[in-house]
């Protein structure tokens, strides 16, 4: 149901408000195809840069206007790129540097942050011709765009072949985590609901931070002093688990060491500059850290299912982390932590649950796979089974080379030693900018659907809540203390995330499937995703573009197909079952535009 709402400008009182906006946006088109004949059992079972670390200068000395051709009735996307004083590189501006100013009856549509975004979202409703203009605020700099509007039809169709038997790799599902947000969930507890009662997911994935031993507890790895340990700050997360676990009890808890604590690191901060320090007794306390974590969890009620022992440990960043110069090393203080963590759970007579164990949540694939020596000699420790005892490889989905590598690199890790038998799971992308709801869920859409279908078996969003305007969680929060009108929602991002893994079985198998695409785009894209279990296909098609697309499936098999049900998050839709005739097999069918 739609709702919307009055918001009052007054300051005197503070109001707690659930937001559910006007659906302006648009993601997803689901169908359901079930064959019903003929049909044999399966085997069982956009990118982003690292984050930046160089500050954009404050003035603008070029500006540029990015957008579709001919602008569609309806919402259409405009980006506002910029060149900043002492660099000739062109990055998205920043909402807040800039003015817009339309010339014609187009209309900014207010993004449901009630912030401004870059992309902005421009409605157009009539055939005219029309100029956006854009002016810096700090430089003298300002730039036009000419745009023609028009009621546009489908130009471009998708013929998507699927083969029944064409396996790819399994589906395991997917993830969301409470980690350095985990206190948005103090916010009401309807969360909980949104989150782990309304979606279907498998994992929730949370952090073991690094302030739990403040000083070491005593020199013998083997004798924990549980009195050392100040736990208060992981109370919260526990809370959380419970929670999670008392509306899905299927869900499985995955954690991750942030970073060790201070004193076992060589630059004597959690800051992830830096890594352990030298010699064997930092990475047998690291052990010993985090065994003491996995068993106050369970004392807790929290069963840690599966267990990563860094965060993005490729990168030296200014933040929390481990940072790991040589993958050789990484791979070698897995082995040795991980053995000795097995270790003391098995002398453990109270500790009756062994957690799995996932390796490396690197920045990307790529950070194994195109790393030069250091991937040789990797792949060398890993033929020899030195990381055998692992469950999963997790990696996140930042890592971009700019090259021929976003359409590769599942396919270069899955050809990777050791990892062939392993199911490949993405544990973290967010859309981390103020690009706005229907920007933001078109690149969640995409990058999910990509990466899944590509080869990754799992895909996890980074938080299920983040403050806004950046879309870093699927539900954003306009929270706190200076704020008089306390707001949160379910973003269009929430939206699209909870229609695929709602729809999408777990323990499917992702079928390799063929595209073809009459014609360029003109500023949007078209991703697929088809999954398969037993007799029930899922087929998952995404149009980003502002006009509508056309498209046709082509059924390699014998089986008769019986389309069951359709869902679609659009802008008048968030994941909703809709009526749809039974698709002609000679005649193309129409997604909508950003759909």
């Amino acid at each position: 149901m739609k709702k919307s709402m009055t918001m009052s400008t007054t300051n005197t009182k503070r109001r707690t408000i659930v937001q559910e906006f006007p659906n302006r946006n648009a993601i997803f088109h689901t169908l359901f195809l079930i064959a019903i004949l003929n049909f044999g059992l399966t085997q069982p079972l956009r990118a982003q840069d690292p984050p930046a670390t160089e500050k954009p200068a404050k003035v603008i000395t070029q500006l540029h206007l990015d957008g579709p051709k001919v602008l569609n009735y309806g919402p259409n996307l405009i980006k506002v790129w910029a060149q900043y004083d002492g660099s000739k590189r062109w990055r998205q501006a920043k909402p807040e540097e800039y003015d817009l100013k339309i010339d014609g009856s187009a209309k900014i549509i207010p993004d449901i942050s009630q912030q401004p975004v870059n992309p902005f979202t421009l409605s157009a409703n009539a055939d005219e011709q029309l100029t956006v203009t854009a002016s810096a605020i700090v430089g003298d700099v300002e730039t036009e765009k000419k745009f023609k509007a028009s009621e546009l039809q489908s130009r471009r169709t998708l013929s998507l072949s699927i083969d029944p038997d064409a396996n790819s790799h399994e589906f395991t599902g997917t993830g969301a985590g409470a980690m350095f947000y985990d206190n948005q969930f103090t916010i009401d507890n309807i969360l909980f609901d949104w989150c782990f009662k309304d979606v279907n997911t498998e994992v929730l994935h949370i952090l073991i931070r690094p302030d739990f031993e403040p000083v070491n507890d005593n020199d013998d790895w083997q004798v924990l002093d549980n009195e050392a340990f100040d736990w208060a700050a992981c109370e919260r997360i526990f809370w959380i688990c419970w929670h999670a676990k008392q509306r899905n009890p299927d869900l499985k808890i995955y954690a991750c060491l942030y970073s060790p604590p201070s004193w076992m690191k060589a630059n004597d901060d959690t800051v992830g500059d830096a890594g352990l320090k030298e010699g064997e007794h930092s990475r047998l306390e690291m052990a010993e850290y985090v065994y003491a974590f996995l068993k106050h969890a369970e004392w807790k009620g929290t069963v840690i299912d599966y267990l990563c022992l860094f965060n993005e440990p490729d990168f030296a960043h200014s933040q929390d982390g481990n940072y790991i110069k040589s993958l050789t090393e990484l791979a070698k203080t897995q082995a040795f932590v991980s053995e000795k963590v097995d270790q003391l759970i098995a002398a453990d007579p109270d500790f009756d649950h062994q957690p799995k164990y996932v390796f490396p949540e690197t920045l990307g694939p790529g950070s194994i796979t195109r790393a030069g020596e250091q991937t040789i000699e990797l792949a060398k420790l890993a033929e020899e089974g030195l990381l055998d005892h692992l469950a999963a490889w997790g990696v996140h989905d930042y890592w971009n080379s700019g090259d021929n590598y976003w359409n590769r690199r599942y396919q270069e890790l899955k050809d990777f030693p050791g990892v062939d038998q392993r199911p490949i799971w993405m544990t973290e992308w967010a859309q981390r900018y103020p690009r706005g709801d229907l920007a933001s869920a078109m690149e969640y859409s995409e990058n999910m659907l990509n990466a899944l279908r590509l080869g990754a078996s799992a895909w996890m969003a980074f938080e299920w809540a983040h403050p806004a305007p950046s879309q870093s969680g699927l539900i954003s929060t306009h929270w706190g203390e200076d704020i008089p009108e306390k707001r949160f929602w379910r973003s269009k991002s929430y939206y699209a995330f909870r229609q695929i893994s709602n729809t999408s079985p777990a323990g499917g198998e992702v079928l390799k499937t063929k595209s073809v695409i009459n014609e360029k785009t003109d500023g949007g894209s078209v991703e697929t995703l088809v999954i398969r279990k037993d007799d029930q296909l899922v087929v998952h098609l995404l149009n980003s573009e502002n006009r509508p697309l056309e498209y046709q499936l082509n059924w390699q098999g014998d089986a008769v197909l019986e389309l069951k049900s359709m869902r679609r998050t659009s802008p008048s839709e968030n994941d909703q079952s809709i009526e749809s005739p039974e698709p002609e097999t000679d005649k193309p069918q129409k997604i909508p535009p950003y759909t």
